[in-house]
């Protein structure tokens, strides 16, 4: 991304976007137990598998380190397993270091850290099915080779602390494990997004929007996920074996608000509606939850254009939970509650702080947030993590398009000569270079 500094031409590069396609090899897990007809433990192998991925990142920091999100598709199994059974990899979230940056025609080896909710699914051979999920880290380190427009990459993956305690039955437990280790090759294209930002015209409309806190109406749209951070009591005590940190599946994120850029401030709401299913053993549960959250939260400081924040919320939440015993459906339990939240993420700014578009990293975390029932508590307290999401300033964009402003046409850039292209049809006043 090419940053654009007051008394200075240009900045180095320090990002360029990331699309990629990649294969992850897992290895087998050592033997483990499932009941069988008799209602007897045996013994049973897993077979190795396959699974592509999408994935969006990009090269931060004059090529010293990558972000990304890794997003799993369908598991492919290289041998047939003789008991039904199968993991679910939710989105990797990590990040690359490399000792030396990235360069075409070189290779460069590299460090990794990432997370993942990591799902496993057991069928016994009566039918009944077992779940777990819990978010596992990843250690990595491989091999980055850069083309003119693209990286090759194959990296070794270890799951830490793979183990964790199954049942076999409502009451009879086993022990099993995630894949341990995993090969994992990628092909990633590169597409630069933010040159633009260098121009002339960028450059002057920069310092206007910069220098106060007019034309900082924004939108912004973006897929988000959410991390179980702890355990529910409930399903603890009264149900153990249900899948207790079971994740929501991917949701998409709404929000808009003011960004007082003079101040670098913004307050804002974000609208998101995710479900939770969970079921084992003829138990099915599913959480529905809605949820408005009204936040402000100010930028820290710059770094050559990762800009973080921090801030608070206030959400206004719906909790809807239904669930059924071998198909009976019981009595459902609905609330609407206030929870407070902590707000942080930086920003991606091709320019320092007048850009009409850039890309945001939204976290949030709900410290209190659940749901009551029987006297007890079905957490909510997730980590939400939205790690790409586009930001649109209208305002700023119509103003670049039109530079409408009958009393004087230069104005948009400070009263400094600009190139006139075209005229506004409303009004007749001119246009600027774009």
């Amino acid at each position: 991304m090419d940053r654009v500094f007051s008394g200075l031409e240009q900045a180095p590069c320090i990002c360029k976007s990331l699309f990629w396609h990649r294969y992850i090899l897992y290895s087998p897990s050592e033997s483990r137990t499932i009941l069988n007809n008799n209602g007897s433990a045996e013994s049973f192998s897993k077979a190795p598998f396959m699974t592509p991925s999408i994935n969006i990142g990009a090269t931060h920091f004059w090529g010293y380190a990558d972000f990304f999100i890794s997003i799993t598709t369908t598991d492919i199994s290289l041998v047939k397993n003789t008991i039904e059974n199968n993991y679910q990899l939710g989105t990797f979230t990590g990040l690359r270091a490399y000792p030396s940056p990235t360069k075409v025609g070189k290779i460069r080896p590299f460090v990794g850290y990432a997370f993942t909710p990591m799902r496993y699914t057991q069928i016994n051979e009566t039918g009944e099915i077992f779940k777990h999920t819990s978010v596992k880290s990843v250690l990595s380190t491989g091999l980055s080779y850069q083309l003119s427009n693209a990286y090759l990459t194959m990296e070794y993956g270890y799951t830490v602390n793979p183990v964790f305690e199954s049942y076999l039955s409502k009451t009879q437990k086993g022990s099993d494990a995630f894949p341990k280790s995993m090969l994992q090759v990628g092909l990633n294209w590169t597409i630069e997004t933010t040159r633009t930002a260098a121009t002339e015209e960028n450059r002057k409309a920069n310092k206007l929007f910069s220098a106060s806190n007019d034309n900082g109406l924004f939108i912004a749209v973006g897929p988000s996920s959410a991390f179980p951070m702890k355990k529910s009591v409930y399903i603890d005590n009264t149900r153990p074996y249900l899948d207790n940190l079971g994740f929501p599946a991917i949701f998409p994120e709404f929000a808009g608000g003011y960004h007082f850029t003079k101040s670098d401030f913004v307050i804002a709401a974000a609208f998101r509606r995710m479900n939770q299913k969970r079921n084992a053993f003829g138990y099915t549960s599913t959480m529905k939850r809605q949820s408005l959250n009204l936040e402000g939260y100010k930028f820290l400081f710059d770094y050559h254009g990762f800009v973080p924040y921090l801030g608070l919320g206030i959400s206004r939440e719906r909790l809807d939970y239904t669930h059924s015993e071998n198909g009976t459906a019981l009595d459902p339990v609905s609330q609407q509650v206030w929870s407070p939240n902590v707000v942080f993420g930086w920003d991606i700014r091709p320019s320092q702080k007048g850009d009409w578009w850039l890309l945001r990293t939204n976290l949030r975390y709900f410290p209190t947030l659940r749901l009551e029932i029987d006297g007890e508590a079905i957490s909510q307290q997730y980590l939400e993590f939205n790690f790409i999401q586009f930001v649109l300033y209208p305002q700023r964009l119509m103003k670049l398009k039109t530079g409408c402003n009958k009393s004087s046409p230069q104005s948009i850039f400070l009263n400094e000569p600009v190139k006139v292209l075209f005229r506004c049809k409303t009004c007749q006043g001119s246009g600027i270079e774009y």
